[in-house]
């Protein structure tokens, strides 16, 4: 599947060449990592009642599949949301690499909601529908699961009002503890300059999500959560309720 994206990727022009490389190295890191021995591959689905990501809303009601493969540090993965009623979708193929308390994240985010940016194997910077975001995640141990991580756009359209690539920042700090048989997260980010997330420094989400597993049969479960937040510079507020399978 992966291979059939190469002609694609090489017949591009050179002004995109940066998108190329960082493209084909993803083609070939799914490649290797699909031929390891399907032991640690998994798969699975989210309902979710909205689409928040980091602060913003990005849909309605959707369903978001997600399906990969684990292997010595390496995850690869593709993740989607399909709205119920609009199409507003998205396609994620996602790499990261686990080392001791430290992890590196690549995450090619593809978006589909107009005609102009509905051609999936078209990198134009500016009218391209990919962007592509690096993050770099360090935990500080097992008793203490609090962890700080920097993501930032580092190709495909992002671009400020003067024509410059803003190189979206997202500054987040989350910490997981369970309370009476019940899974917390605490989240907050903040952008350090403008970007796609605010026009200057600002918090763009603190959210606190819950989630507990609903056990149907001696052999059936499953997770229900709920994650409530608010987004200070946008002035709004979010709930969101989602089933996984």
């Amino acid at each position: 599947m992966f291979l059939s994206v190469i002609p694609y990727i090489c017949s591009l022009k050179p002004r995109t060449n940066k998108m190329k490389k960082t493209v084909l190295t993803i083609v070939a890191l799914l490649c290797l990592c699909f031929s390891v021995t399907a032991q640690d591959f998994f798969i699975g689905a989210d309902f979710v009642s909205s689409y928040m990501w980091r602060g913003m809303k990005n849909g309605n009601a959707a369903i978001q599949p997600t399906i990969g493969l684990e292997a010595g540090g390496f995850s690869i993965s593709a993740w989607g949301s399909t709205e119920l009623k609009d199409e507003n979708n998205e396609l994620d193929l996602t790499l990261t690499y686990e080392y001791k308390n430290l992890m590196f994240h690549l995450n090619d985010i593809y978006t589909q909601n107009d005609d102009e940016k509905s051609n999936y194997f078209s990198y134009s910077p500016r009218t391209t529908g990919h962007i592509l975001d690096a993050g770099l995640i360090y935990t500080l141990s097992e008793k203490l699961p609090l962890s700080l991580g920097w993501y930032t756009l580092i190709a495909g359209n992002d671009y400020k009002e003067n024509d410059k690539r803003a190189y979206s920042s997202y500054i987040e700090l989350k910490y997981p503890f369970t309370f009476k048989d019940i899974d917390f997260e605490i989240e907050a980010g903040i952008t350090p300059w403008e970007g796609m997330y605010a026009d200057k420094l600002n918090v763009t989400n603190i959210a606190l999500k819950a989630s507990k597993e609903i056990r149907i049969t001696d052999t059936f479960s499953f997770p229900i959560f709920g994650q409530a937040g608010v987004n200070p510079y946008e002035k709004k507020a979010f709930f969101v309720f989602g089933i996984s399978l």
